[in-house]
This record gives C-alpha cells, sequence and structure tokens, in this order.
C-alpha cells in the first residue's frame, strides 16, 4: 500500500506545527482578533483555490467544486466588515502532484477549522471555520493521493508544495498577528 499521506503529513509536520502555534495565538474570544485569522486564511486561501481551480483540480478529485472555501470564508469577512486584498496571482501549478500537495493543505486545515470554531462566540458567523464536510470526504481525498503520488518525484513535489502552501498561511498569519496586536 501506498502511504503518501503519511510522508506527506510528516515532510510538512515542522509547518504544521509553526502555523498550528502562529494562529492558537489569536484568540478567537476578541472579534479584531477573530478577524484577523479570517483574514490571513482567505490572505493564503484564496490564491492557492485560484491556482487549484487554473491547475483542473478536478482530475485530482472530481468533488473539487464542493471542497472550495473561497465563498464561504467572504461570506465571514462580508458579515464582520472585513475586506482583503487578495494577491492576485496569474502563477499557474505545473504538476498534478502539486495541486495534490496544495489540497492536502486546505483540507486538512478544514479539519482544524472545525476544532476552533468551537472557540468562536455563537453570534460572529463560522461559515468557514464550521464548514461541513460529510466524513468520507477526507479518506476517499487521502486514497487518491496516495494513488497519485506512486512516485516517487511526484510525491517529493507534492511535498515542496504543501510546504510552500503552509509557508503562505504561515505568513498571512505573522502579518495579522501583527496586525491585531
Amino acid at each position: 500500500m501506498n502511504a503518501a499521506h503519511r510522508r506527506l503529513r510528516e515532510a510538512t509536520g515542522a509547518a504544521h506545527a509553526r502555523v498550528d502555534a502562529l494562529f492558537s495565538r489569536f484568540d478567537l474570544s476578541r472579534r479584531d482578533d477573530y478577524a484577523g485569522l479570517l483574514a490571513a486564511h482567505a490572505e493564503a486561501l484564496l490564491p492557492v483555490e485560484a491556482l487549484l481551480d487554473r491547475g483542473g483540480a478536478e482530475a485530482i478529485t472530481e468533488d473539487w467544486p464542493q471542497r472550495r472555501r473561497a465563498g464561504v470564508i467572504q461570506v465571514d469577512l462580508d458579515s464582520l466588515g472585513i475586506a482583503i486584498d487578495a494577491p492576485e496571482s496569474q502563477d499557474s501549478v505545473t504538476s498534478d502532484a502539486a495541486m495534490a500537495g496544495m489540497l492536502y493543505v486546505l483540507e486538512g486545515s478544514r479539519l482544524g477549522g472545525r476544532f476552533l470554531a468551537r472557540s468562536v462566540p455563537e453570534s460572529w458567523p463560522r461559515a468557514y471555520l464550521g464548514s461541513h464536510q460529510p466524513p468520507h470526504m477526507w479518506p476517499q481525498l487521502l486514497e487518491k493521493l496516495d494513488a497519485l503520488l506512486y512516485a516517487p518525484e511526484s510525491l517529493e513535489l507534492a511535498v515542496t508544495a504543501a510546504n510552500q502552501t503552509l509557508g503562505r498561511f504561515e505568513a498571512a498569519g505573522t502579518k495579522w498577528l501583527a496586525k491585531v496586536a
């Protein structure tokens, strides 16, 4: 059995730990901190989702349109009156393997978001952090990644893309944490 997703988890562990530690510094009971967390996520998420759209992420997982969260994070930001300038990029994804690494990070962050949503006051918008995903979708994605990333070169491309995606979240989180401090 191919264990590409295990390699992704191991190879992104340090970056994932940094991102978790960084975002845990936002006090989600404070409106400004919550808005900052959402803005930081949007700044990282929106360009990555756009890259996946342009790259044809449906080739990896046909349910890509249902996995997108740009719309729900925008609803929350609008509700809080927060405008962000998500960087527009004309970049493109160079391979399915790179898209796989990006998808791994975005879908993994959804799992963490549901945990964070518990700390957000009930009266605040939580469409993004609480976005529901049927329980079968994460294991299905991991199966698809394992099937796609069978070659060592492909797996390493996915690892690089996953770490770069986590780097986007880390950079955005650092920027927005400084704004709300």
